[in-house]
């Protein structure tokens, strides 16, 4: 049976599912769908909606991932609880997970992070009725911009409120203290009403001054960090760091430092202040090979590196299990579904390898 039609329903889920449906009730069962399907959203959920959107080689269901397995499946089953005739199908599924990655993008940093490094800077390229990438790079700005605005201190105070009771007094007999009690407790619970609502006031104050702290403080520490011009995890001047060392030294330095995803609006910036250039190709097989092997084991020791949505973290993972430099890349290609040889400027490989630790390390 198909959903009601629900009043939030975008005007522009509504455009693109017709690549897969002109009818309307079955876009409104999806839209109820895709509404349960990112209810909680987690990294593993993200995982699968960009393998989906992407149509990978890797599949959604993760090999042996128990994870991904369960993600896949209640991604289905939201569909199925929203219309009982509901069949996976793969183009259907392709676009409805894109969809869903879309609406997640308005607030849901690790969405908007997964699909710009899912896309390589183009390499991979979905056949989607939207531009998944660039709203995708856009929503980074904006929800970057929004998180670090300074909070309207005015708006920040907190007032007493009111204690709005009126004790019922008939039944009160002073000879009797028993009486007394029905009085008390709804006093108590007054009082206790409106000490909450104090307290929650405050609390929300203070969450919003502490989270604005926060990513002052981060930025701080990054202005330190390139004003020192030293590569803190390799203890050398950034100049004395090897050139095809430098992109992913420089962003997880960077990345390490970020409090809030999905970080500065002006990373690319320092980057750049770095020494990083924006010209020029670096491979990833050439950048993983040239770092230390135990700053290569640190960096992705423990961490689920993808083969979709973090795939320079993915070299260094091969690259590590494979213990010699000429032994991983052709597995890692296959694996990955990009290019042996695939490149990127050197600016542009540290902001998407910056960009994959922040998924893999930000909930």
């Amino acid at each position: 049976m198909a959903a009601q039609k629900v009043p939030n329903m975008d005007p522009d889920f509504a455009r693109w599912y017709r690549e897969v449906s002109m009818e309307d009730s079955k876009a409104q069962a999806r839209w109820v769908g895709i509404d349960q399907a990112i209810a909680s959203p987690s990294r593993p959920m993200v995982e699968v909606l960009t393998r989906l959107a992407f149509d990978t080689k890797a599949s959604a269901g993760g090999y042996k991932d128990p994870a991904l397995a369960e993600k896949l499946a209640a991604f289905h089953d939201a569909f199925k609880a929203a219309d009982a005739d509901y069949e996976p199908e793969k183009r259907e599924s392709q676009v409805l997970a894109a969809c869903a990655l879309a609406r997640l993008f308005g607030w849901y940093s690790l969405a908007q992070l997964a699909v710009t490094a899912a896309s390589f800077d183009g390499a991979r390229t979905p056949a989607l009725p939207m531009d998944l990438v660039g709203m995708a790079e856009q929503a980074i700005r904006s929800l970057s911009t929004a998180r670090r605005v300074r909070p309207d201190v005015s708006k920040l105070k907190v007032t007493l409120r009111d204690i709005a009771y009126e004790p019922d007094l008939a039944a009160v007999n002073l000879n009797d203290p028993q009486t007394l009690k029905p009085v008390l407790v709804g006093l108590s619970n007054a009082v206790n009403a409106s000490l909450k609502a104090v307290v929650v006031g405050v609390n929300a104050s203070a969450d919003k001054m502490s989270g604005y702290m926060r990513v002052v403080d981060e930025e701080l520490q990054m202005l330190w960090w390139l004003l020192g011009e030293r590569s803190l995890d390799l203890d050398q001047p950034f100049d004395k760091v090897e050139n095809t060392m430098q992109p992913l030294v420089f962003a997880r330095e960077l990345a390490t430092r970020t409090v809030s995803s999905p970080g500065p609006v002006a990373i690319t910036a320092l980057l750049a202040r770095s020494g990083l250039m924006s010209r020029g190709k670096l491979s990833v097989v050439a950048a993983a090979n040239a770092v230390p092997a135990d700053w290569a084991t640190k960096a992705v020791n423990q961490l689920p590196a993808s083969p979709v949505t973090t795939p320079i973290h993915f070299a260094l993972d091969k690259r590590v299990e494979a213990g010699a430099p000429d032994a991983w890349a052709a597995h890692w290609s296959a694996l990955c579904g990009l290019a042996e040889d695939a490149s990127l400027t050197p600016l542009r490989l540290a902001e998407l390898f910056y960009r994959e630790h922040l998924f893999l390390t930000h909930g």
